[in-house]
């Protein structure tokens, strides 16, 4: 019984202090926003985002060398948005990626602009601009390993990441 006790301890332990980061980590108080020299490549997951991982479509898709947003892409910005001003500490890293074709100069460049499209988009929506940063993957880091058209569909996105 004392195992048990102390093995259930232990998880409440650590569940504990995985949920203190987001916000409490990577959030300024007085801004609201991001702290000033957070690193995106140094992000944990959180319960946040998982929660808006699980709530919303954290993804939206582009058509080929463009970075325009399709209807579908503005509903599930929209869901994003309305999902954000419940939660008001949430912050977000926008993810623009490519397929693996054209240049790696090319590919940021485009990635880059899909995920300032998107980032416009929430911010049009009522997302305050110091809870969104933005980074371009290009073809770096793919969703989809795959050298065919349906990888190549699943890369040319946007994902949102939530903390």
């Amino acid at each position: 019984m004392k195992k048990l006790l102390t093995s259930i301890c232990a998880v409440l332990l650590v569940s504990a202090c995985s949920s203190k980061q987001g916000f409490e980590t990577y959030g300024d108080e007085t801004t609201g926003g991001w702290k000033e020299g957070v690193k995106i490549d140094e992000l944990e997951t959180t319960a946040t985002t998982k929660a808006f991982r699980g709530e919303t479509n954290d993804v939206v898709y582009f058509a080929l060398n463009s970075s325009s947003l399709n209807a579908a892409a503005k509903k599930d910005l929209k869901a994003q948005a309305e999902w954000l001003k419940k939660h008001p500490k949430a912050l977000i890293v926008v993810e623009g990626r490519c397929d693996e074709r054209g240049t790696r100069e090319y590919n940021l460049a485009l990635g880059d602009r899909r995920a300032n499209m998107a980032r416009s988009y929430l911010v049009a929506n009522g997302v305050a601009t110091n809870r969104i940063k933005t980074i371009s993957y290009g073809k770096e880091k793919p969703v989809d390993d795959g050298h065919n058209e349906e990888a190549w569909a699943k890369n040319r996105s946007a994902t949102t990441v939530s903390y």
